[in-house]
């Protein structure tokens, strides 16, 4: 990434920074001019801050959300009430909650379980998990759809550009990161081809992901041919909304009969025709069938929220038979006006009940408590369980971020691998020979909190065992991190660890 994309990314980081240098400054003047006056003033501030700590006690947050807010707000008072001003409170009106809520019943709230699929599964674990999701993510659990596993970004690429071929009606495209070069110039001349053939093309793109890296003709590029492109949450005078939500998920989807999905961007990074942080390893899924009709919904949702168009979902309903297997396949998502926190519970609820082993692939691990209690108590229950993060950083600020939460894990029996060839993108996820989880979903505040994210859970398919075969495979080439060695590190870099993780919430 170049020196812009590290600013973007670290945007919210930076301007915490800058207002701790005026915190500091004010601090100073106070003490040069230490007076009657100044006196006063502090002790307004502290009387104000006191007034923002009892706010916090009472939000329905973590308790690692609260601790960083409280230790803020009280030792750097002045700074600590201007970033909780800008950052603490999810600022979305009552307006936006309502409308969001029309929308959802106009396409997701359109989706119905078939309750003969439902009743087919037989495991009473499994069946409480789909249960779970169903509730907090408002979306069926299919059957009659077939998953591939795409293990790189490069095959995932070219799956992409086969069923984009192949597209006879429509073609929804939803990207964080759009990015000039080889894969962009081979995706956009398929989807040229299409839209001239008269294939409905829509693409939504994350005006800030896409801020410093999107080609300056693609706008123009896709207005001219047909091509309905719209940035989601442009630049503009809220910086708390435009920093804070972005659209994380990446998904294709073709026709309503199949679609690709999870965490490749367009960017040659991506599918490794360019090296930017040593091999790129990337992974999505071909999702081929019924549950395609979750994704169209949530394409088509996102959409409307963007537009203030109203689409008929049902128009949007596959056009081909689907195949027929016996695995049960339930897309679901995410976002900063659901309150109930699907991905993050989901999450949870996974590391709650395994009973064996759980292995996750992700390129940021900041936790809060709740999810750091449940991955330690599925440690201390005698469960494996293995986290793989980078070997080599996309963003250093993060990855010594990442690397601040392995002591806690590590003591506590969790095995975790920094994967030595490069840069592990791959938010992946899979458990006891039974379930995975492919989607757009980090393991950090931003993706469970603030995001919109998108995932895939699989049970009853030879895709889960594939996923596991893969996850092997990068043990396999990674270095394991041990506590005997974490141990050792200095009281000096242990300090600075622990400073990050109390900011970790703030980043």
């Amino acid at each position: 990434m170049n020196i812009l994309s590290n600013l973007k990314n670290n945007s919210k980081f930076i301007i915490n920074v800058l207002l701790i240098l005026a915190q500091l400054i004010i601090f100073g003047f106070l003490l040069y001019r230490f007076n009657e006056r100044a006196l006063a003033a502090y002790w307004v501030v502290e009387a104000v801050a006191i007034l923002v700590v009892l706010r916090i006690v009472y939000l329905n947050k973590s308790a690692s959300f609260k601790i960083s807010w409280i230790i803020f707000v009280l030792i750097l008072p002045v700074v600590g009430i201007v970033l909780y001003l800008l950052w603490g409170e999810s600022r979305i009106s009552e307006k936006s909650q309502i409308r969001l809520k029309i929308i959802d019943t106009n396409t997701v709230g359109q989706l119905e379980q078939n309750q003969e699929v439902y009743h087919r599964i037989t495991d009473l674990g499994i069946k409480k998990q789909v249960d779970l999701i169903a509730h907090l993510g408002d979306t069926p659990v299919w059957q009659n759809t077939k998953t591939t596993y795409l293990k790189l970004g490069q095959i995932m690429h070219q799956e992409n550009l086969k069923i984009i071929s192949q597209a006879e009606k429509f073609i929804f495209l939803e990207y964080f990161i759009i990015t000039g070069g080889k894969m962009y110039d081979e995706m956009m001349a398929a989807l040229i081809a299409k839209a001239e053939a008269g294939v409905e093309v829509r693409l939504l793109f994350d005006a800030g992901g896409s801020m410093t890296t999107m080609p300056k003709d693609f706008i123009k590029t896709c207005a001219d041919h047909q091509i309905r492109c719209l940035p989601f949450n442009p630049l503009s005078a809220s910086l708390y909304r435009f920093i804070s939500f972005r659209d994380h998920r990446k998904m294709t989807i073709v026709d309503g009969n199949v679609a690709v999905a999870g965490g490749i961007n367009i960017g040659d990074e991506y599918i490794n025709a360019i090296e930017v942080h040593g091999h790129w390893k990337d992974m999505a899924l071909r999702i081929e069938g019924d549950a395609v009709y979750s994704m169209t919904a949530m394409f088509l949702s996102m959409w409307e929220y963007v537009t203030k168009e109203q689409t008929v979902l049902i128009d949007y309903r596959g056009t081909k038979a689907s195949p027929q297997t016996d695995a049960f396949v339930m897309p679901f998502c995410d976002g900063p006006m659901n309150s109930r926190e699907p991905i993050e519970n989901t999450y949870m609820n996974l590391f709650t009940n395994a009973k064996r082993y759980i292995y996750i692939t992700t390129p940021y691990l900041i936790l809060d408590t709740d999810l750091t209690t449940c991955i330690l108590m599925a440690a201390r229950s005698g469960v494996d369980v293995r986290i793989i993060t980078p070997g080599i950083p996309d963003q250093k600020i993060v990855y010594a971020t990442t690397r601040s939460f392995y002591g806690a894990l590590l003591a506590e029996g969790v095995r975790i691998y920094e994967y030595t060839p490069g840069f592990l993108h791959g938010k992946v996820l899979v458990s006891d020979d039974q379930v995975a989880v492919v989607g757009s979903i980090n393991m950090d505040y931003r993706s469970l909190t603030w995001n919109y994210e998108y995932g895939t859970w699989i049970h009853q398919s030879d895709t889960v065992m594939e996923i596991k075969e893969d996850l092997l495979g990068i043990i396999g080439v990674s270095h394991e991190v041990l506590y005997a060695d974490w141990k050792k590190s200095s009281l000096l870099k242990k300090v600075g660890q622990s400073i990050l993780r109390i900011t970790a919430p703030l980043m």
